[in-house]
């Protein structure tokens, strides 16, 4: 159950980096104060979830979904994808995780390695791997 929750969550979250969900910047294409409140309480959800449980891998990866998706944040994404990969090894969301983190820093050749290990620990992924 877990581990479908955390593919609709990635793609959820992968879609809403690439701009195909709801609108939340203002004309002048700056980010409401609504918007940036939500998201500093996202923050804090998810940073506090992994202080809450540190040897949680899914709490880990769901940090880094939401580092990589807000603001660019590409370094705590990649931080929090190898905590949980270090914790879990063969947690194929989280080898998913750093591809796209790898693809939207540029280093290609490295995420196609992490989506290939992605697949290989959870075949569902197959689905959404990217094209490189």
């Amino acid at each position: 159950m877990l581990k479908n929750v955390g593919i609709v969550a990635a793609v959820f979250l992968c879609c809403v980096s690439v701009g195909c969900i709801a609108d939340t910047e203002n004309p002048d294409t700056m980010p409401t104060k609504e918007f940036l409140e939500k998201v500093n309480a996202s923050q804090e959800y998810y940073d506090a979830l992994v202080v809450s449980d540190p040897d949680n891998a899914e709490a880990w990866c769901y940090r880094g979904m939401y580092y990589n998706d807000h603001f660019g944040q590409y370094d705590e994404a990649m931080e929090s994808s190898e905590k949980a990969l270090e914790l879990n090894p063969e947690y194929g969301l989280a080898w998913y995780l750093k591809g796209i983190i790898l693809m939207n820093t540029g280093k290609n050749d490295e995420a196609k390695l992490s989506f290939q290990n992605a697949t290989k620990y959870d075949i569902g992924l197959t689905t959404y791997i990217p094209s490189i």
